[in-house]
């Protein structure tokens, strides 16, 4: 018998970072799925309205009248943009299983919309909770992730599940093109954390050191303005090309045929408003995208990527000494590592047949996760 399956998704393509693709992904999957269809999509318009997407359309909806619509089996939420709204969902719901995914960072970010908390501690006590008394189930990307919200005081059960990632689109030994320079390439937004102030000041200088290097950066974000003045500034623009907001398919493409693919993230504290946070890297798509391909990895050692960066196919770099990064780069690049075979581990279709085997366990054990 089927098992109505409603999803809530803060942001879809094209907009193109990690949540939306998965967003995506998964209801490419789960339409129609034998087991566990999916009964609709709730989602944000413009003006942050939300809004009911279905088989027979699109509309916007007050969450108040869900249960007029729908009997559910399972609730998953692709994010905690309806934080203020969980526990009316859980009480909407009381039958249901509640499921949400994430990568960690939003909710030590804990950020609130209608609820005045100025203070970030009350904030992120707000969120753990809820948490605690909504969802049966979070979805994490790591152990790094799982440690630092367990550290929080979340004491939801938990599953692991690492992947997400376009196989096929990765799998193009066929397209492979020679470039007369070595060419890194970087997909990730310009922000604090993504670091490329410091792999541009790596790149400034290997090329004063005389290595013949292309580097291609794909993404946007507040500090591109930023990078690109440095670019300039650095007398890199020959080596620099910037590819703006491009689709995941073209992401792929780029990493396939990169000799290197570079990422320098950090852990960064971040300020909000009554006090900060440590955001991290939760696991990075890009990188399981370039480990899936064979494009040998040069990443930060900081977040989870020592779970899945190994040392056949990449090398984390310790971050906090400049000269001995930009050695540890250039003995790379001096010998650089020929492509390696294609790594089916973190593709899509894997992923979401983990999810299958989480709604059936549940299904079968429904008492064992069940919170109310």
């Amino acid at each position: 018998m089927p098992r109505n399956l409603l999803f809530f998704a803060d942001r879809l393509p094209p907009f193109v970072g990690g949540m939306e693709m998965h967003g995506y992904y998964f209801i490419e999957y789960f339409t129609n799925h034998p087991r566990f269809p999916l009964s609709g999509i709730i989602t944000k318009d413009l003006e942050g309205k939300d809004l009911l997407i279905s088989k027979e359309g699109s509309h916007s909806i007050d969450i108040k009248d869900l249960p007029d619509l729908y009997d559910l089996d399972f609730v998953f939420f692709n994010s905690g943009r309806w934080i203020e709204n969980f526990n009316q969902i859980r009480g909407s719901f009381p039958k249901a299983i509640f499921l949400y995914r994430t990568g960690g960072n939003e909710i030590l970010k804990a950020p609130l919309i209608d609820k005045s908390l100025t203070n970030h501690s009350l904030r992120q006590s707000y969120w753990v909770s809820t948490l605690n008394n909504s969802i049966d189930l979070l979805i994490t990307n790591s152990f790094y992730t799982e440690t630092r919200l367990r550290k929080m005081g979340i004491t939801c059960r938990f599953e692991r599940c690492v992947g997400g990632v376009n196989a096929s689109a990765l799998k193009l030994s066929e397209l492979s093109t020679h470039h007369e320079s070595l060419t890194i390439f970087c997909a990730a937004r310009f922000v604090p954390y993504k670091n490329h102030t410091l792999l541009l000041s790596v790149i400034h200088e290997l090329i004063l050191r005389g290595h013949n290097l292309k580097v291609r950066l794909a993404g946007d974000g507040p500090l591109l303005k930023q990078i690109k003045e440095q670019v300039v500034r650095d007398n890199l623009t020959s080596v620099v090309e910037f590819l703006g907001v491009i689709n995941n398919e073209e992401v792929c493409r780029e990493i396939y045929q990169a000799n290197i693919y570079m990422q320098l993230s950090a852990d960064q504290i971040t300020e909000v408003p009554g006090g900060s946070y440590v955001h991290s890297e939760g696991m990075g798509r890009s990188i399981l995208e370039a480990l899936t391909a064979g494009t040998f990895v040069i990443a930060g050692r900081s977040g989870a990527l020592s779970e899945i960066v190994t040392v056949d196919r990449g090398i984390l770099v310790e971050l906090n000494d400049l000269e001995k990064l930009i050695n540890k780069v250039e003995s790379i690049i001096k010998f650089p590592p020929p492509k390696l075979s294609y790594l089916n581990n973190f593709g899509w279709e894997n992923f979401f047949k983990r999810y299958e085997e989480l709604l059936e366990d549940i299904n079968e054990n429904i008492a064992d996760y069940r919170k109310i």
